[in-house]
């Protein structure tokens, strides 16, 4: 019989590569993971093969049960034939009934990527760039069926650099989260960890990003709308257009507070390429013409030079 670091039964929910990563991690540290439950396989381009989720491929490389409901509001009866201890769900990306949360004999926790009460729902990380913030982080707290409302029971910060945007972040956040909850999972299972309410009058919201958000709004000021590029980039990315093209800018910094030109107007100087918001100039860093690669602001400079005055929107 195998013999594992605590009798616990845990069932894992998640569905992206950071979850992936701290899943793997606990079953390395020898947790009796008794499932795990993703959202379903998605068809990725032109194949009419799904392509398996990160956490189901973590799954399968252990031999550990994965279950993948297309709703889990309606599709939870398998719940019934597992003996759940513990829930531990991190970017699972649905929510979760009732029916759920009371499955387990010790209740249901959740890792969110923030330190609570701010950024409370599915975009915490995002959320943290685009509010221009120096610091995030990660909580490990009860599951309610208020959206990231439960106590909770141990807070870690993050700090963000300036130069952070989504994508570097979220790379930060696997080593930090996997450090966070080794530490912090058997002391939750030993009972030596208690919850605290959290202060209501501190809630922030950290909404879905949805596709309309990816077209970048030039009423912003500056260093705002720059937020907005990180916190979309490098994916999906930010974009303005020129006329009907999309042109995505993944990084970006602030170059002066000059304003001597309409507001998106690009001007390409000196290998720069800057645009003008409405209370200074944006110098863009990386940037990407609709169906080209992705360059640096010299190569766009160089390569599309005849832009320099055109006005995008």
């Amino acid at each position: 019989m195998k013999t594992y670091k605590h009798p616990a039964k845990i069932l894992l929910m998640g569905t992206p590569a950071l979850a992936a990563d701290v899943f793997e991690a606990l079953i390395g540290e020898g947790y009796h993971i008794i499932g795990i439950v993703s959202q379903p396989d998605k068809i990725v381009g032109k194949s009419s093969i799904p392509t398996f989720t990160p956490t189901k491929e973590v799954a399968l490389k252990y031999n550990i049960p994965v279950y993948q409901p297309i709703k889990i509001r309606e599709h939870y009866q398998f719940l019934a034939d597992l003996e759940i201890d513990y829930i531990l769900t991190l970017a699972y990306g649905q929510i979760v009934p009732q029916q759920v949360l009371d499955a387990p004999r010790f209740g249901a926790f959740n890792l969110h990527g923030s330190l609570l009460p701010s950024l409370r729902g599915a975009s915490p990380i995002r959320y943290s760039l685009i509010n221009g913030d120096t610091l995030t982080g990660m909580t490990l707290m009860k599951m309610t069926l208020a959206m990231d409302a439960g106590d909770m029971y141990a807070i870690a910060p993050l700090s963000i650099d300036p130069t952070d945007t989504y994508s570097t972040l979220l790379k930060k956040f696997s080593p930090f989260t996997i450090r966070f909850i080794v530490e912090q999972l058997p002391l939750l299972l030993d009972g030596k960890l208690i919850g605290i309410p959290q202060d209501v009058s501190k809630v922030t919201m950290a909404p879905l990003i949805k596709k309309e958000h990816e077209h970048l709004s030039l009423a912003l000021p500056m260093d705002a709308f720059n937020g907005w590029i990180k916190g979309l980039a490098d994916e999906p990315g930010g974009y303005l257009l020129d006329e009907t093209k999309k042109i995505k800018i993944f990084q970006a910094h602030r170059y002066d507070t000059s304003i001597h030109h309409p507001v998106g107007t690009l001007l390409l100087q000196d290998t720069l390429v800057l645009l003008q918001c409405v209370d200074g100039l944006l110098a863009l860093d990386r940037l990407q013409m609709e169906g080209k690669s992705i360059v640096n602001a010299s190569s766009f400079y160089h390569g599309y030079r005849h832009y320099h005055g055109r006005i995008l929107r």
